[in-house]
């Protein structure tokens, strides 16, 4: 009997918000979302439409059975490789988590949620924040498909802010994700944003100065997001764009 991916797949919700940000900074750093691409396990880079970036080798997709395979399982690869060694700390990831996708060399990938980029990608994403990377990537080879996660500062080093963090977030809600609190705290320990909450409110503070502040309504559901920028008194939304004042 196949094994559940149904912690696996609630993590992926979680850490929705992440996707659509590193996607984001990625298409902004290499100036396109389908970039031509090649690259070096023995470097550890990968140019994208000619842009140099580090990177860590996740794994595979085999097409034909639809089982993912790790890359440090991989005896076809040198395991001296950059790109793999940078990957291997995640084979002990998860064992604390009940996510034993990441302790086992290989597996179905039938179950794993699809937020739109392949499942391949879903459990790439989960995996981004552990090796502190800025987003993943996915390409073609014959019979399958390889995943990697950026680990370059070039996506890493720009800091969020209320206004972008909002925005992420809103975009997140629309994959219909039903722990929505976690999404936010997912959102603010990737960043390791200084945080305080209630019952019904999550307060994240973000390096410029700025806070938003995430009401949550039954089930833990984003009700609705107001941000104040630095220098802003808290009870003067108007000084903040309307996409961070409020979500409904």
């Amino acid at each position: 009997m196949a094994r559940s991916h149904d912690v696996l797949n609630q993590w992926v919700g979680a850490h929705a918000a992440l996707l659509i940000e590193g996607q984001s900074r990625l298409s902004e750093v290499i100036e396109t979302k389908e970039p031509d691409w090649e690259l070096s396990l023995n470097t550890g880079l990968i140019t994208l439409h000619g842009h140099r970036l580090q990177f860590a080798l996740l794994g595979s997709v085999n097409e034909d059975d639809n089982t993912w395979l790790w890359s440090w399982a991989d005896q076809g690869l040198d395991q001296r490789a950059i790109a793999i060694r940078r990957a291997q700390p995640l084979a002990g990831f998860g064992a604390e988590y009940g996510l034993w996708e990441f302790g086992q060399a290989t597996f179905s990938m039938a179950g794993v949620i699809d937020l739109g980029l392949t499942p391949g990608a879903s459990l790439a994403l989960v995996a981004m924040p552990q090796l502190l990377g800025g987003a993943v990537f996915s390409g073609p080879y014959p019979g399958g498909r390889l995943y990697a996660v950026i680990t370059d500062p070039q996506l890493t080093a720009e800091q969020p802010t209320a206004v972008t963090a909002a925005r992420y977030l809103r975009g997140a809600r629309g994959f219909g994700v039903a722990l929505q609190r976690d999404l936010v705290s997912v959102y603010a320990a990737a960043h390791q944003l200084p945080t305080s909450q209630t019952a019904d409110q999550m307060d994240l503070t973000f390096e410029d100065g700025s806070v938003l502040s995430v009401t949550f309504g039954p089930d833990n559901l984003i009700a609705k997001m107001h941000g104040v920028l630095p220098g802003a008194a808290p009870d003067t939304p108007a000084d903040v764009p309307g996409q961070v004042r409020a979500a409904d």
